[in-house]
């Protein structure tokens, strides 16, 4: 057993978050309500046989090093440390285990040194003047260079080169940092060369990438106006937030983040005073992004450039904070200005309302459609109802959705009803079968049948009922592939041994279906007689017997309805008709039977 598996042995997790939370014994397990997410039903359970938790409500789920994690906002190491103490075991973390580890932290020992070799032509080398002028003349302050390392790469390709060599650094790990370039004549040129340098760290204080600004009348002509590291083994693009290191924790007790395009639109608002603030360093928000800033923050305001290319980046990113549960605005800058930068140097006393000008997305959508295409015009209509609809259709809320397509509706001078017809048009399933109201009267059902899998298996599961994995006959009502793969290493799992422990065989599972098998065995509810178990397993068999029969009547029916239209003379036809008929006998005989 290693380090952090003792240390995990040695916690109890009731004990942990019942510390944090107000947990209440229910059934085998413990509950509560989630701390991650609003609700009045609690819907976050804890399982002391398991030593895990999960939420059922927004979905979060782990062990007592992931609570911690979640719940203090710790990275992997500062929690693992933090339960070793708490239990008196004395952790030695392994920095350096691999090879790679090794080359990961040499790269960041490069990345620091050149950034101080940057920082100080920038602030003490005459070299450095021009560009203090450049940052004088942009409203920068010495404190905020110096809070930030900003830095000058001089116009001497090889300077950065020398100076690391001098520290005991090759040209080829410089090259593989990202920080030189190799010519066709073998020799390493900086590639920020005549550059304002940003220094861009990770969210846990690495120095993992550059950012190079062109400065008027010094730098090299025809060339970008931004350049940044390449991708490497310690930076990847977009994993990484501009700025969070410094601001994580105003972002934090904000529960707020106002995220920005570029590095200037964070360090202005920020020496003004706005400090819950990140930047993207590009349009719109990764998957990686938004989880990472979703650690921190509950809400995101984006405050982008005020442009075509801001308004795609805010439809890119409604999609990608919904998948991650981060709720999503847009700041409306001030007429006249362009983005956060000059906000802070022009009118700093309005960066304060920056949040509080802040509208839901789906307002700016609709508002910034309507900016595009002429509300008055039928095809403009069109053209906005394109727009804007994929992502009313996204909003979970039915209250709030049908708020939105109503306003639509008034902003486009037509009958809810027409917006409806269209909504309709975008979510139902294209069926030559169903209609849209069928399709959900389909989803209904599969919802159902679905719920009677879980109980099912969670009656099995939760009492230690193996006797069942031996009994084949109601394996073809399990239709959930990653139910049905779990009965299959549960039955493989009870060839071996008549009898096992849900920790064992917990444990058993491959990674992927472990959150599957978190959800079944934490639902289940508190039943004492025996009896009464193998009553309810009964119960939910014949349940499930008739959601297949149902199922299978439904697809007869598509069957026999295609071929009336297109084969109606096929005998076919009337082999199907009688198929139906049986399922039918057979369906109601059960429900007879119930």
């Amino acid at each position: 057993m290693d380090q952090i598996e003792t240390i995990k042995a040695k916690t109890d997790i009731v004990t942990l978050i019942g510390e944090y939370l107000s947990l209440k014994k229910s059934g085998r397990n413990f509950k509560a309500l989630c701390p991650f997410h609003q609700e009045k039903t609690p819907s976050f359970m804890v399982s002391p046989e398991l030593q895990i938790f999960k939420c059922f409500g927004c979905g979060v789920g782990g062990d007592a090093i992931k609570f911690l994690q979640l719940y203090e906002k710790m990275d992997f190491l500062e929690a693992v440390e933090f339960l070793a103490r708490r239990a008196g075991i004395k952790f030695t973390p392994r920095r350096y285990s691999s090879r790679e580890e090794q080359r990961k932290q040499r790269l960041c020992q490069v990345n620091h040194l050149a950034a101080e070799f940057y920082h100080f032509l920038l602030t003490k080398h005459p070299l450095g003047r021009p560009v203090l002028a450049y940052l004088r003349q942009r409203g920068i302050r010495p404190k905020t260079i110096a809070h930030f390392h900003l830095g000058f790469s001089p116009l001497k390709p090889e300077a950065v080169v020398e100076f690391l060599g001098k520290k005991g650094y090759s040209a080829k790990e410089a090259l593989e940092a990202g920080l030189v370039v190799a010519t066709r004549r073998g020799q390493y040129w900086d590639r920020f060369r005549g550059r304002l340098i940003f220094p861009i760290f990770d969210h846990r204080g690495n120095l993992v990438a550059f950012s190079g600004r062109l400065i008027p009348g010094l730098s090299p002509l025809n060339q970008p106006k931004y350049i940044n590291t390449p991708e490497t083994i310690i930076y990847h693009k977009g994993k990484t937030l501009y700025g969070l290191y410094w601001t994580k924790q105003a972002i934090r007790e904000a529960k707020q983040a106002i995220v920005v395009e570029g590095e200037f639109d964070l360090i202005s608002p920020y020496q003004a005073g706005l400090t819950n603030i990140v930047a993207l360093k590009g349009t719109a928000f990764t998957p990686d992004q938004a989880q990472l800033l979703k650690r921190f923050a509950e809400e995101a305001v984006l405050a982008l450039d005020a442009d075509l290319a801001g308004v795609e980046a805010v439809k890119r990113s409604v999609v990608i904070a919904e998948q991650v549960g981060l709720n999503l605005k847009v700041a409306l800058l001030p007429e006249g200005i362009k983005d956060p930068d000059e906000l802070a140097q022009k009118k700093p006393r309005l960066l304060g309302q920056l949040p509080k000008r802040a509208v839901l997305v789906w307002d700016f959508l609709i508002e910034a459609a309507t900016r595009k295409f002429a509300a008055a015009d039928p095809l403009g209509k069109k053209k906005i109802l394109t727009e804007v609809l994929p992502f009313l259709a996204r909003i979970e809320n039915e209250v709030v959705k049908n708020h939105y397509l109503q306003q639509l509706a008034r902003v486009l001078r037509v009958d809810l009803e027409s917006v409806l017809l269209e909504l309709e048009k975008i979510v139902s399933r294209k069926s030559v079968f169903h209609s849209p109201l069928e399709s959900t009267k389909t989803e209904i059902d599969r919802d159902r049948r679905y719920l009677l899998e879980k109980q099912l298996l969670s009656l099995i599961f939760s009492y230690h009922r193996w006797s069942w994995l031996r009994e084949s006959h109601w394996l073809r009502l399990i239709i959930t592939p990653r139910f049905k793969r779990l009965v299959e290493l549960a039955r493989q799992r009870n060839k071996k041994e008549l009898a096992f422990s849900v920790k064992q065989f917990f444990a058993f599972l491959p990674e992927e279906l472990r959150p599957t098998f978190e959800e079944i065995y934490l639902t289940n509810r508190k039943i004492e007689d025996r009896d009464e178990i193998e009553k309810e397993i009964k119960t939910t068999l014949k349940q499930l017997e008739m959601a297949e029969l149902r199922r299978q009547l439904n697809l007869c029916a598509e069957k026999i309805a295609w071929l009336e239209k297109h084969r109606p003379e096929s005998k076919e036809l009337s082999s199907w008709e009688r198929r139906f008929a049986q399922l039918t006998d057979q369906l109601t005989q059960l429900e007879a039977e119930s």
